[in-house]
């Protein structure tokens, strides 16, 4: 961005859509709930770094974007923020990707452009799943405006797992 372009305080937040490097193989069930997850559900592997990427539509600038996973049966969180991004503009859609850790919790948040091989997709075979979280994502303008927060519809499974 150049110095003196207007900063545009971001708004109209939405979360377009989510998936995950890694999704069953097979079916699935939730072993605190009972849930079903069909073939090619996209999961959260708790025992492995998981590559997660978001699509975004916004208006205006965005100079720090932020995900949070909150857990569908009791509510713990970890969220992690973009470093500065130098107030970019919507390119509606917008990619973002960020990395959780093991034990769920995130590494970094970056953006990406729209480019198929950014995420390899790997099937995963699980013995249960543990959990499932939802994501939620918020962004922030240069001048501290802050967008509203758009959360996920559905929760992504958590899961040891192995291939």
């Amino acid at each position: 961005m150049e110095i003196g372009t207007p900063i545009v305080p971001v708004s109209n937040l939405k979360l377009v859509e989510y998936t995950s490097q890694y999704v069953l193989a097979n079916d699935a069930v939730d072993v605190n709930t009972g849930q079903q997850y069909s073939k090619n559900t996209p999961i959260i592997c708790d025992n492995l770094n998981t590559r997660l990427r978001v699509k975004v539509d916004f208006d205006g600038t965005i100079d720090q974007f932020g995900a949070q996973l909150k857990g569908r049966d009791f509510g713990a969180t970890k969220t992690v923020y973009s470093q500065p991004l130098g107030n970019i503009y919507s390119g509606n859609p917008s990619t973002f990707e960020f990395v959780v850790g093991p034990n769920t919790a995130p590494l970094s948040v970056q953006q990406k452009g729209l480019s198929a091989q950014d995420i390899i997709v790997t099937p995963i075979n699980t013995i249960s799943v543990k959990g499932a979280s939802f994501i939620t994502v918020q962004a922030r303008s240069g001048d501290g405006t802050v967008s509203n927060v758009a959360p996920s519809v559905n929760a992504l499974p958590i899961a040891n797992c192995s291939s």
